[in-house]
C-alpha cells in the first residue's frame, strides 16, 4: 500500500521506525528521506471543511482495510482485517463477530518479523451481486508460493516468487458457515509490496481486480520488465481486470473474459485487462449513483493520484507520476519526476491524468482511496468522492498531527480537469488520530474511516469510526465546484 520503496541493501541504508521497533534497520530497506521535485505545485491542501466528527462502531480488529455492505443486508458492514479476517460489524450496534477467518491462508507478515510493517496480507472481499440467492463473495490474499500461476511469471527462470496474489471464490451456505472455496487466478508477485488487492462488482455485473506492479521501486528490477510491468500489456501486474466470474473462457477455465473488455482478440495482449498504467492502485471504487469507477494510485517520490478509470485507459506509470513526467534513471538509483519528458524516452499517446493528486512527502505518504458519498447524514458531501492518506510521517511519534487525514474532491462525471484536494475539519481534535488504512460503505451509503494507530498488521488497536455530523457549527461547505 505505502509509498516506500524497496531496492538492494547498498541503495537503501536508511533506518526507519515503526510503532517502538526498527522496521526493516538492519538490511535498510526504508526509502531514504529526500526534497520532494515541487514544493508548491500541488500544495498546500488547506482545511476547508465540512465539520464532520468521528464516532466508534467498533474496536479490537488489527489492521482494517476495507469495509462492503453485502446485497440485502441493510445491517452490516463486513470488514477485511488484514491478518486473514472479514468481521461483521453491527452497524447499529456495534457488535462485531467473525464472518471468514484465513489467517492460515495468509504468508506470515512482518517483512522484518512480527511487529513489522508488510503490504501482504487479505486485502480485497466483494459479494457477488446475486449473493442474497447464491451465496457467492470472493477475496484477494497474499498466499505462500503453492501453485502455479495463472499467468506466465514475470520473474526471470529459476527465480521463486515472493508469494502468490490468490483470487478466490466461496460460498455461504444455507445454515450459515462458509462452504467450498474455488480458486480463479493465482499470480506470481516479484517483491512484497505494490500488490494492489482490491476488488469489486461494477454496475454491470463485472469483478474488476487492481494490481500493482509487483513491488521493489520505479517498476524495475527483478520481475519487471525492461519497461516496467504497468506498460506491458502481455502481463497482469499494474492493471485493473475485468473479468466475469460465471464464465469459464479463460485460459485457465475458472472465470470468463467478456467479450466487450478492450484489449479481447489483441495481440500480445492479456484480454483480462480493463486498464493499465498503474503503479499501486491500492484502493478502488465505484460511484453507486453514477457508476463511475474511481482508483487510487500511490505515488513512488512526488505525486499520490486519484483517478477515474475508464475502459482501454493507460494511466501513465512509470512514464508518468501523476501530470508529471517520470525518469526511473535505472534500478540502483532514485527515479524522479520532472516537468519535461526524459530526453529519448517514449511517452505513449493518450496517457489519462488524474483528477486529483498532491504531493507526497509534504502532505503524507500514501494515497487511500474511500467512496463517492451519497449518506443522509452527511447532505453536503453528496456526490464527493472521499479519501485519505496513510500518515503525514512514518514513524508515529504519537502527536495527533503524524497520524492520517482525511480528503474529498468533487467527483461530477465529466470534467477533465484536476480537482482541489480539500481536507475535512474533524471535532474535537481536527485530526483522526490514527493510520488510515481504508474506508467502508455500508448498504445506506454512509462511511466509515478504517484503521489503527501503529500502521502494521499486529495488535488489536484496528478500529471502524463512522463519518457523522458535528454538533459545532459549519465554518464552510464542500465546494461542489
Amino acid at each position: 500500500m505505502r509509498r516506500y520503496s524497496f531496492l538492494p541493501v547498498s541503495r537503501r541504508a536508511a533506518a526507519c521506525l515503526l510503532a517502538g521497533s526498527s522496521l526493516l534497520a538492519t538490511v535498510g530497506l526504508a526509502h531514504t528521506v529526500f526534497e520532494p521535485f515541487d514544493e508548491t505545485q500541488f500544495a498546500p491542501i488547506t482545511h476547508f471543511g465540512p465539520l464532520i466528527s468521528l464516532t466508534t462502531i467498533a474496536t479490537g480488529l488489527t489492521a482494517p482495510n476495507k469495509g462492503v455492505s453485502a446485497p440485502r443486508d441493510r445491517d452490516h458492514l463486513y470488514v477485511v482485517d488484514q491478518p486473514g479476517v472479514a468481521w461483521k460489524v453491527d452497524v447499529n450496534t456495534g457488535a462485531t463477530s467473525v464472518f471468514l477467518d484465513i489467517r492460515t491462508r495468509i504468508v506470515p507478515l512482518g517483512v522484518e518479523g512480527p511487529g513489522t510493517f508488510d503490504e501482504r496480507g487479505f486485502l480485497g472481499l466483494a459479494f457477488h451481486p446475486g449473493f442474497a440467492h447464491n451465496g457467492l463473495f470472493y477475496t484477494y490474499t497474499s498466499e505462500p508460493v503453492s501453485g502455479p500461476p495463472t499467468f506466465p511469471s514475470t520473474l526471470p527462470a529459476g527465480t521463486t516468487a515472493d508469494h502468490q496474489n490468490v483470487l478466490a471464490e466461496w460460498r455461504v451456505l444455507a445454515d450459515g458457515s462458509i462452504g467450498e472455496r474455488r480458486e480463479l487466478m493465482r499470480i506470481d508477485w516479484p517483491q512484497f509490496n505494490h500488490n494492489g488487492g482490491d476488488i469489486a462488482f461494477g454496475p454491470d455485473g463485472k469483478l474488476y481486480i487492481s494490481t500493482g506492479e509487483g513491488g521493489s521501486a520505479d517498476d524495475q528490477g527483478p520481475g519487471h520488465g525492461p519497461n516496467g510491468n504497468a506498460q506491458d500489456l502481455g502481463v497482469p501486474l499494474g492493471k485493473i481486470l475485468r473479468i466475469g466470474v460465471n464464465g469459464r473462457n479463460s485460459a485457465n477455465g475458472a472465470y470468463g473474459i467478456p467479450v466487450d473488455n478492450p484489449f479481447v482478440n489483441r495481440s500480445g495482449a492479456l484480454e483480462e485487462i480493463y486498464a493499465y498504467g498503474f503503479r499501486n492502485p491500492f484502493r478502488m471504487s465505484f460511484d453507486r449513483q453514477r457508476g463511475s469507477l474511481y482508483v487510487g494510485d500511490v505515488g513512488q517520490n512526488d505525486v499520490e493520484e486519484v483517478s477515474r478509470v475508464t475502459a482501454g485507459g493507460n494511466y501513465g506509470w512509470n512514464v508518468k507520476e501523476g501530470t508529471l513526467f517520470f525518469d526511473p534513471r535505472g534500478f540502483e538509483e532514485d527515479g524522479a519526476a520532472q516537468l519535461e519528458p526524459v530526453p529519448g524516452r517514449t511517452v505513449p499517446a493518450g496517457l489519462i491524468d488524474p483528477i486529483a493528486q498532491y504531493d507526497t512527502h509534504l502532505e503524507g505518504h500514501s494515497v487511500i482511496l474511500g467512496f463517492v458519498y451519497w449518506g443522509e447524514d452527511l447532505p453536503n458531501l453528496k456526490g464527493n468522492l472521499i479519501f485519505g492518506d496513510f500518515s503525514r510521517v512514518f514513524n508515529f511519534p504519537g502527536g495527533p498531527h503524524d497520524y492520517g487525514r482525511l480528503f474529498h474532491v468533487h467527483a461530477g462525471p465529466h470534467s477533465k480537469q484536476l480537482r482541489p484536494v480539500r481536507e475535512f475539519h474533524i471535532t474535537p481534535s481536527n485530526a483522526p488520530n490514527l493510520a488510515v488504512l481504508g474506508f467502508g460503505q455500508d448498504a445506506a451509503g454512509e462511511l466509515y474511516l478504517l484503521g489503527n494507530k501503529s500502521g502494521v498488521p499486529f495488535g488489536e488497536g484496528g478500529v471502524v469510526l463512522r463519518l457523522t455530523p458535528t454538533a459545532e457549527p459549519e465554518e464552510d461547505t464542500a465546494g461542489n465546484d
